[in-house]
């Protein structure tokens, strides 16, 4: 049985996101503004069908993702790269310590990884004396406030410029000004210097390629393409469901990916990387290239008669971006690491039972994120297995276990629903709608669930309510 004392704190947590105010105005004018730039961005294409090119290719990817890999790395170190392969987070963080430590390194910066997040890679490094520094404007801020990132694509969207105005006034002991241009060029200043000065690189990867050994890089702030050629070492982490077969096959995924992302047509940067690349910092003049490939249970997934689906995800974010539980509470309340719908079902798989217990519950099922996936994963209906499968391990809520009984007892349930005008007086509100549905005790929660509550079976025939 689910522990009671978590899922209230949960719940405080949630209400505590609920009386945010700049959080659900921020979220909502992007969720507007987002649906009608991906609109205009597939304007001109056959939308079901890119879809489904996606899906086909990533379907095909996973059924031979162990043959994939290993051509990945007879390719990318015969151009001079190191291939590893990490079965869990632990052992891929520590694959990327010992590379520094070997290499004589100090000073970390990274691009953008998700992968790393799920891995909390920044933690162990930090741990080994490691100066780590973010250099994706909002993982920057993000890492300074010591907080996860909130959408998978825009990390600090939650925050204010005033806020960040604040933080930066903060780390540089100077107080800055809240218009955004200037805030860039503070962060712009302060990282700068963290390039020249590093010694690694930590990238992840949009694309792996079979074929040639290559990874792709999808951005618009640019960053990567520092952090990948400056320091003298370079270390890419990805999961292995970025592998795909051949360029072409990257290709399908970059002309949907950036559109379903963010509206763009393609991101301002994209950057192919293949083998050792000249490094004026190196002892030879070469780079030290190590790709770092992580399963943590994608090898399982990627069998799954069920799951299997999960691994087309393209981590566009979208799912998110048109979730109306994500718009009211934020991504650190819907998520764990990963968040939106596909995060509720990753952080299952990724990061155990526990962390998900609570989180799958914010679905409702309102089919909107399978609508709008990249790569058409019935997101909410596994979501509801994952949530199925926790009850059977858990034991079901006694409510769940007396409705069911109900819905299986045709006699019983239209006898309640019968019985159920003597209760109209403790659940009606003076308009005639039902105030407390269905957690009638818990007013706070449920008072915006309205429905009309007839007078008589006649009342609403011909009828529409006005009331959302």
């Amino acid at each position: 049985m689910q522990n009671a004392k978590d899922l209230k704190e949960y719940r405080e947590e949630l209400k505590e996101s609920l009386d945010n105010e700049f959080l659900r105005t921020t979220l909502d004018n992007f969720a507007v503004a987002y649906k009608a730039g991906r609109a205009n961005a597939f304007k001109d294409f056959d939308l079901p069908q890119l879809i489904d090119d996606v899906a086909c290719a990533k379907d095909a990817a996973a059924s031979r993702i162990e043959e994939l890999y290993e051509e990945f790395k007879k390719t990318a170190e015969a151009a001079g790269a190191h291939v590893h392969l990490a079965k869990d987070a632990d052992e891929a963080n520590r694959i990327i310590a010992d590379i520094a430590k070997k290499s004589d390194c100090k000073t970390v910066v990274k691009s953008k990884s998700m992968t790393a997040e799920e891995t909390l890679l920044n933690h162990l490094l930090e741990d080994e004396g490691l100066e780590v520094t973010e250099t994706d404007l909002g993982e920057w801020i993000i890492q300074l406030r010591h907080e996860g990132p909130t959408h998978m694509v825009m990390p600090a969207i939650h925050l204010s410029r005033h806020q960040v105005k604040d933080l930066f006034s903060q780390v540089t002991g100077k107080e800055q000004q809240s218009d955004i241009d200037k805030l860039v060029k503070v962060a712009r200043r302060e990282l700068r210097r963290k390039y020249v000065e590093a010694d690694m690189g930590v990238t992840g990867a949009n694309f792996a390629i079979a074929e040639t050994g290559s990874i792709g890089l999808v951005t618009n702030e640019g960053n990567a393409r520092l952090v990948s050629t400056l320091p003298r070492v370079h270390v890419a982490l990805m999961g292995l469901d970025k592998l795909v077969p051949s360029l072409d096959d990257a290709l399908k995924i970059l002309k949907v990916l950036p559109r379903n992302a963010t509206g763009q047509a393609i991101t301002s940067y994209v950057t192919w990387i293949t083998g050792r690349n000249e490094c004026a910092s190196a002892e030879d003049g070469k780079k030290e290239m190590h790709f770092v490939f992580l399963d943590n249970g994608r090898l399982e997934m990627a069998k799954d008669p069920v799951f299997g689906e999960v691994l087309r995800c393209v981590r566009c974010g979208a799912c998110a971006n048109v979730c109306p539980v994500y718009r009211l509470v934020g991504g650190h309340k819907m998520g764990h690491i990963y968040i939106g719908a596909i995060g509720l079902i990753l952080t299952y798989f990724f990061h155990g039972k526990e962390k998900a217990k609570n989180l799958v519950q914010n679905c409702i099922n309102c089919e909107a994120c399978k609508d709008i996936c990249a790569g058409g994963i019935d997101l909410p209906g596994l979501i509801k297995e994952i949530h199925a499968r926790i009850q059977d391990e858990d034991g079901h809520a006694l409510p769940s276990i007396l409705l069911g009984k109900v819905m299986k007892n045709r006699k019983l349930f239209h006898g309640l629903l019968k019985a159920a005008k003597f209760a109209r007086p403790a659940v009606a509100d003076g308009e005639g709608y039902l105030r407390h549905l269905p957690m009638m005790f818990a007013k706070d929660q449920a008072s915006v669930r309205c429905l009309p509550w007839p007078t008589t079976p006649s009342a609403t025939v011909g009828k529409r309510s006005s009331r959302a």
